[in-house]
């Protein structure tokens, strides 16, 4: 009789280029916990997975080539017990070379809780409806090819409001078919047909309000549309980071969004 080895799953983690919004395709990875570099098991572009280690919280360091370090508390009470993942975005470090140079956007803003962006002229899709049918949100999709599919390959994406100048990000459950995602909750303002979706690109914020985004170089134009928090409140700034890039006053051109507004708007059209 053969012997039977059965292992617990302590931790999966997902690495995402923030810059890209995809898994992380290098393989030189190391995962330390406390000090301690960790045995992992690849399973998939990005996708690793830990065994045999206590689920006590610990600060894991993550030191993949061609990436800055990232330090990240994990934290058990806030992941699912039965399979316990999160995904980890990593910020391309200046030698990183693969899909362009990096450039950076950084300054300090008092009270600045979240900074992300995304890429206006790149859209992954178009945004056809959404419909609710008990209790679960499907959303359809348009190809930018005619006749083809859509694959949604990340969690979250925003859904972006071209005439309003701001996104309203979406978490997508699963691929219904081609054209069609289930997503977790219901939309929150009303949308238009062939609207964007697009990849978030996210950054990182320290609690003394300093910022860092990251864009890759690859076009002579690098139209952005950054949404922050600050204090609670939603902020978006267009920007061309090709054309402002360095340290930036994250307030200039700045529009702080009315949560009340946003669906009567786009009923009284």
């Amino acid at each position: 009789m053969g012997t039977v080895i059965r292992a617990t799953l302590t931790l999966a983690v997902r690495l995402i280029d923030t810059t890209t919004g995809r898994e992380i395709t290098e393989t030189d990875v190391r995962f330390y916990r406390d000090d301690r570099l960790l045995t992992k098991l690849n399973k998939g572009p990005g996708i690793y997975v830990f065994t045999g280690e206590s689920r006590e919280n610990f600060l894991m360091r993550i030191n993949a080539r061609g990436f800055d370090v990232m330090d990240l508390p994990i934290r058990y009470e806030a992941l699912d017990q039965n399979l316990p993942m999160c995904d980890i975005f990593l910020m391309p470090s200046e030698n990183n070379r693969v899909g362009g140079v990096v450039l950076e956007l950084k300054g300090t803003l008092s009270k600045l809780q979240s900074i992300e962006a995304i890429a206006t002229n790149r859209p992954v899709c178009m945004y056809h409806s959404c419909t609710e049918k008990k209790g679960e949100q499907t959303m359809v999709l348009l190809p930018k090819t005619g006749g083809a599919g859509v694959f949604l390959d990340s969690i979250s994406y925003a859904l972006y409001d071209e005439s309003l100048a701001r996104y309203e990000v979406f978490e997508v459950q699963k691929q219904q078919t081609p054209t069609s995602v289930m997503i977790k909750e219901k939309l929150g303002y009303e949308h238009r047909t062939n609207e964007k979706i697009c990849r978030i690109n996210y950054g990182q914020v320290s609690p003394d309000g300093t910022f860092l985004l990251k864009v890759r170089e690859d076009a002579s134009a690098l139209p952005h549309l950054i949404r922050f928090v600050v204090n609670g409140n939603e902020y978006f700034r267009p920007i061309d980071a090709m054309q402002e890039h360095g340290e930036i006053d994250l307030m200039k051109d700045a529009v702080k969004t009315k949560p009340s507004m946003e669906k009567e708007t786009v009923k009284d059209e």
